[in-house]
């Protein structure tokens, strides 16, 4: 992160290139070296690279980062369009005075930045720069290159130690001949596009075509009528993603296991569930909650990989999606796969077929009415939770991973914030799996936010015409397992009373579970289920189809998803 002091966040955004604002015509700096640069990517002189391309170096032996230096990028016009600064500039008066993530190669990014009809964004940090064997990449900020412009890029030579181009060390990149490329005209469709990592395709990146789509005229068709699918290749895509008001979208995954969305995101690094606006954040925050790690800023976007807003229909099938954040005992690890921000009585449908959901806490944070179906969801603590009127988990399996931070503990499936009046989380079929190393007995069905949470809304049933949802006027603990398998990693007493639920068990709310199997497919033996706060003995046949469950959507006209 790099600060100025005495200058505004805005100011600094754009002296340093945070979120690609530069703008204007800037002088071409004198760079440190100047070097054909025969292996990189976009090829010099390309005519119809990517507008989102990604910028790749291929040394002849594994590069390194050195943390000095800048990577700058010029419309061939010399108007300077991006800066990467790779240094590490912590401000230790008034600012940022965290090291315990170090501040080297990193950058804030304004995620939604080109398209023009968005009003608010979502400001993260993120890694600009990585390496993987031999190749260097390099993610410039989002949007900041357009369609059919000619670019040329600089690359200092401090940025990289490594041999390169034959010679015995980087030698820089300068002048405006050195590397070139041209981007290709837009896409032809608005309705059908392909994102691949290498192969022929409209975009290299998801978020390249999150970005299209959202530019395309589908803020202004947020009903189920305009049908559009992304069909993502087999590859990697490393990227923090933002999707806002647009409805009836399908992400398509070409394999479940080849296909694979990531990203290392979490509390201490980007604080917050997150959040579009329209400009960052500036208030400084601790690092995870421990004031001995030091401060930073909270942008505000969070520590999802995708952030969701608004909308209906979002539709993710056969691919993998992974927040690949290893938990750390020092800092707040929360870490989302995804946070869906949508909460309407008439809208805010989400679907996941076919998919691997990869996480350790908070793996999957929802809103609205989820339906999941035939999927892999694994993390440790809390890793199915949020504020859904009503979420479905049908023919899954939910997998309870190993927690290098507490090993003897398998951590909690569910924490319910559900609204009152509502179905709240229902499990139909599948297993509670676990991986190796969780203990047998450690695992529990669900934790409670605690009474005191709820504020007293756990007494009212929750009305909204409109908009999302406030944090603040759920926290009901409503879940529902209907004939589910359960392996032994789940404690005998199945329910964490400390805090005790915020809701006694009925037909229709609370702690529930109804025709429990072991993984052999037997009735499972209940003996020492927690009987005060949970039953196993309540009807839950008002909820053991989606159709029930999903009853109440748009006035009771009822929602019933198909695979």
């Amino acid at each position: 992160m790099k600060v100025r002091i005495g200058l505004s966040l805005t100011a600094m955004l754009v002296l340093t290139g945070g979120c690609g604002q530069d703008g204007g015509s800037t002088p071409t700096p004198t760079p440190s070296a100047t070097a054909a640069p025969l292996t990189v990517t976009p090829t010099t002189g390309d005519t119809a690279a990517f507008k989102d391309t990604l910028l790749r170096l291929t040394f002849d032996g594994p590069p390194v980062i050195t943390g000095s230096g800048t990577i700058r990028v010029y419309r061939s016009d010399g108007t300077l369009v991006d800066t990467i600064d790779t240094s590490a500039n912590i401000v230790t008066t008034g600012g940022e005075t965290q090291s315990a993530l170090g501040a080297a190669n990193t950058e804030i990014d304004k995620i939604g930045n080109g398209v023009a009809s968005l009003t608010q964004y979502r400001y993260t940090y993120y890694r600009p720069v990585s390496v993987a064997g031999n190749i260097a990449t390099i993610k410039l900020h989002d949007g900041v290159l357009a369609y059919d412009t000619a670019y040329y890029v600089q690359v200092d030579q401090s940025v990289f130690n490594g041999p390169f181009g034959g010679a015995g060390s980087f030698p820089g990149i300068g002048g405006a001949t050195a590397w070139t490329f041209r981007t290709k005209s837009a896409p032809t469709s608005t309705t059908n596009l392909i994102v691949d990592d290498d192969g022929p395709a409209d975009f290299r990146s998801l978020q390249g075509a999150l970005d299209y789509v959202m530019a395309t005229g589908c803020l202004s068709c947020p009903s189920a009528a305009s049908p559009k699918t992304i069909t993502l290749k087999n590859g990697t895509y490393d990227e923090q993603l933002f999707l806002r008001n647009v409805s009836n979208l399908t992400i398509l995954g070409e394999s479940r296991a080849g296909t694979i969305v990531r990203n290392s995101n979490w509390e201490a690094f980007n604080p917050g569930t997150g959040g579009s606006r329209a400009t960052p954040n500036t208030t400084f925050s601790n690092i995870g909650g421990a004031a001995t790690l030091g401060t930073r800023l909270s942008l505000g976007g969070g520590r999802a990989v995708l952030l969701v807003e608004g909308g209906d229909l979002l539709k993710l099938s056969n691919f993998t999606f992974a927040n690949t954040h290893v938990k750390d005992a020092t800092q707040n690890s929360q870490a989302e796969v995804i946070y869906y921000n949508s909460a309407t009585l008439n809208g805010s449908r989400f679907i996941a077929t076919d998919m691997n959901f990869l996480g350790t806490q908070d793996t999957l944070q929802m809103k609205g009415w989820v339906w999941i179906y035939n999927s892999l969801i694994t993390g440790d603590v809390d890793f199915l939770w949020g504020y859904p009127f009503a979420e479905v988990i049908e023919n899954s399996e939910l997998r309870t991973v190993f927690d290098p931070t507490t090993p003897g503990s398998g951590g909690y499936l569910f924490q319910s914030r559900a609204a009152k009046g509502y179905p709240g989380f229902v499990v139909l079929g599948g297993a509670l799996t676990a991986a190796s190393g969780v203990p047998d007995g450690s695992a529990y069905l669900a934790r409670s936010g605690g009474s005191t949470q709820g504020q007293g809304f756990c007494t009212t049933m929750l009305a909204l015409g409109g908009g999302s949802a406030g944090n603040a006027t759920q926290y009901c603990d409503s879940v529902a397992y209907i004939g589910v398998k359960m392996g032994p990693h789940i404690a005998p007493a199945g329910w964490f009373i400390n805090p005790v639920p915020n809701l006694l068990p009925t037909a229709r709310e609370g702690w529930r579970e109804s025709g429990s199997l072991t993984p052999g497919g037997a009735a499972l033996p209940l003996t020492g289920r927690e009987t005060r706060y949970a039953s196993s003995t309540a009807d839950l046949s008002s909820l053991d189809t989606r159709a029930k469950v999903f009853a109440q959507w748009n006035g009771n006209a009822g929602w019933s998803p198909q695979p």
